[in-house]
């Protein structure tokens, strides 16, 4: 058929023929097809209007999250733990947000000028030439390979921030907050309280709890699933770690010295000092004039123009300036390096390094120790990976934990009967076993003397066992007889404490009692503040965080009462005045609360934004590609 076709385009017969059966198919109502075809979401994983990513796009914004969290993480996440945390599909919906905006704003006709995103790229400091503050075409198309960007790529993600940036302006820029809201606010802040308090033992001269042998074997009998043992088993655990291994590497002096002698100047030096000429010019020709003398080695005192000309000596730690310290003190950096000119100030900056005085190196006597155990520790980590794929080996081959534990010359440890918090029946605890949770959970889900799969973190390898499983029960009443009379007590007190204070409180509250009375009866002295308090001055106070809730939550005259955490006492609290603030407070917090709450106006309104947009905008996605690189990831090639 296609042959045909072909042969029917290449006579004038044959394309009018090839014509009318296009229009008939149009007719027919065929072009849908090619609408759906043109309509469809293609290669894109999800896309809104004309704006769409696919699984590259996706791929590379995950490299970039990643790359972000693991420069500043102790345990850096890999692209697998990311998938099985649900990171992927957080940064699946951040993405599709950002295309949903871009969609919508593209449909407005907003775009970014490349003007505007020249002038975003010329102020990203990572750009700039750290001799002269400007953008540097090279340096920037180094760190964008080194961020897996091409240029077009780069300029494109700024287009878009700024389109988002222009969209989220429009929403906000004529929000002013209004005077009755801010008013409010005033009010709110403002507002000035005392109260006064005093302590109150809900106990105090009550006669003893002395429950009887019946009473408490009545408590045991209704309470037989609180005071159940929760099933507990022993634990037999294998920790594998490179210092296991220290004992089988050796590191002789030779090399010790060795490596001193690489590595002294830059491990075990103190920091050196440098000396370097700051000279400061008011124009910035006149600048670049020194700059060209100096670079080509002309004298110093033959600079002219300077409004300034010092010679500082001085280590790196001590120079504020990150681009003039980098320019003085950076890797390799030697006498004659130059920098500038940069404006600083309203002046125009040069400098030149003169010497550098290195600092004083450590003898070897006293880093000997620290270049052993790196080194060992190093040569101990190439035989425990040798290990790994040892215990990979034996277990592959169904061995158990003692055998491996034989195989690997590594102890087995073995602990007392815990409960799934690894907490003994008498309350204790190991730290072995925090270290090894997830060995140690999987270890109470498995059958006893199944093994467990061997489990990573950053310090060791585990792998665990359950040597014995010992059933929920509930003791026998003879055996935790004295436990449980203790419940009772501690029940019976509680419940008297809350019984007294509560009838304290309703006491001052009906009339019946004053304040001060209850204060007296209870022998605790009356307190308050030397001057009333504020919410925004309650911190300067050190005032608990509860006291002030129920400070400012309570109504004139009203009395509270507030647990302390000591057994059966409390705060009795009421709060005696309550001031609006006056018009010179009202002028201090005023321009700060407006701020604030245009701020809030703001946000609510960028949510608004959002929402129109997500509710106007039709997002489509495609769960097979989605899947598809999912796959990529848990199952890679």
């Amino acid at each position: 058929m296609l042959a045909l076709m072909k042969r029917l385009t290449n006579s004038v017969f044959g394309k009018v023929v090839v014509m009318i059966i296009v229009i008939g198919m149009a007719f027919w109502g065929v072009d849908s097809i090619f609408n759906l075809v043109r309509g469809g979401l293609g290669a894109n994983i999800a896309q809104a209007g004309a704006r769409g990513f696919d699984p590259n796009d996706l791929d590379r914004r995950v490299e970039s999250v990643l790359r972000n969290m693991n420069a500043t993480s102790e345990k850096p996440i890999t692209k697998t733990e990311a998938l099985e945390n649900g990171l992927i599909d957080q940064i699946f919906t951040a993405e599709t947000a950002r295309i949903t905006a871009l969609g919508y704003g593209a449909s407005l006709g907003i775009a970014s000028s490349t003007d505007g995103v020249l002038a975003e790229t010329r102020s990203i400091e990572a750009f700039q030439n750290p001799l002269t503050g400007e953008l540097d075409a090279t340096l920037l198309r180094q760190r964008l390979q080194q961020l897996g960007f091409t240029l077009s790529e780069f300029e494109e993600q700024i287009g878009d921030d700024l389109m988002i940036e222009t969209m989220q302006k429009g929403a906000t820029s004529a929000v002013a907050a209004p005077k009755v809201l801010s008013d409010l606010q005033v009010l709110y802040f403002g507002e000035a309280r005392n109260v006064s308090w005093f302590l109150f033992d809900a106990l105090k001269g009550a006669a003893p709890v002395e429950p009887t042998p019946q009473e408490v074997r009545a408590y045991y009998d209704a309470n037989l699933e609180q005071l159940k043992q929760p099933e507990r088993r022993g634990i037999d655990l294998l920790r594998m770690s490179a210092e296991d291994f220290l004992g089988e590497v050796e590191v002789t002096d030779q090399e010790i010295a060795t490596i001193y002698e690489a590595t002294k100047s830059e491990r075990f030096s103190a920091p050196d000092q440098r000396t370097y000429a700051e000279l400061l010019f008011a124009e910035r020709d006149a600048a670049r004039t020194a700059f060209g003398l100096l670079a080509g080695g002309g004298d110093l005192n033959a600079v002219r123009g300077a409004t300034s000309n010092v010679l500082k000596t001085s280590r790196s730690a001590e120079v504020a300036d990150v681009a003039l310290r980098d320019a003085m003190f950076g890797a390799g950096k030697q006498s004659g390096a130059m920098f500038g000119p940069r404006e600083v100030n309203g002046q125009w900056m040069v400098a030149r390094l003169i010497s550098v005085q290195p600092g004083a190196v450590k003898p070897i006597e006293e880093v000997t120790g620290v270049i052993r155990d790196e080194l060992g520790g190093e040569r101990a980590q190439v035989v425990m990976n040798e290990k790994m794929d040892r215990l990979d080996e034996v277990v592959s081959a169904g061995y158990d934990l003692e055998k491996i534990a034989e195989e690997l010359k590594l102890p087995v440890m073995s602990f007392a009967a815990v409960d799934a918090n690894g907490v003994t029946e008498q309350g204790q605890q190991f730290s072995l076993l925090g270290e090894a949770k997830e060995a140690m959970a999987q270890a109470f889900r498995l059958g006893q003397g199944e093994l467990t799969s061997r489990f990573d973190t950053q310090n060791a390898i585990f792998m665990a066992s359950a040597r014995e499983i010992i059933e929920p029960s509930t003791p026998a009443f003879e055996d935790i007889e004295d436990t449980v009379r203790a419940m009772l007590v501690t029940e019976r007190r509680d419940s008297a404490a809350l019984a007294g204070v509560n009838g304290l409180v309703d006491r001052i509250g009906s009339g019946a009692t004053t304040f001060e009375q209850a204060a007296s009866a209870a022998a605790s002295p009356v307190e308050t503040f030397p001057q009333s308090v504020t919410r925004a001055t309650a911190g300067q106070f050190a005032i608990p965080g509860p006291i002030q809730q129920a400070m400012f939550s309570t109504q004139l005259g009203k009395v509270v009462n507030l647990a302390t955490g000591a057994p059966n006492t409390y705060v009795i609290l009421k709060v005696d005045t309550i001031e609006p603030p006056g018009e010179a407070a009202r002028a201090d917090i005023g321009a700060e609360i407006s701020s604030a709450t245009e701020n809030a106006l703001g946000q609510d309104l960028i949510q608004a934004l959002q929402a129109e947009i997500t509710k106007s905008m039709k997002v489509r996605i495609n769960d097979a590609s989605l899947a598809g690189y999912k796959r990529t990831i848990s199952e890679p090639q």
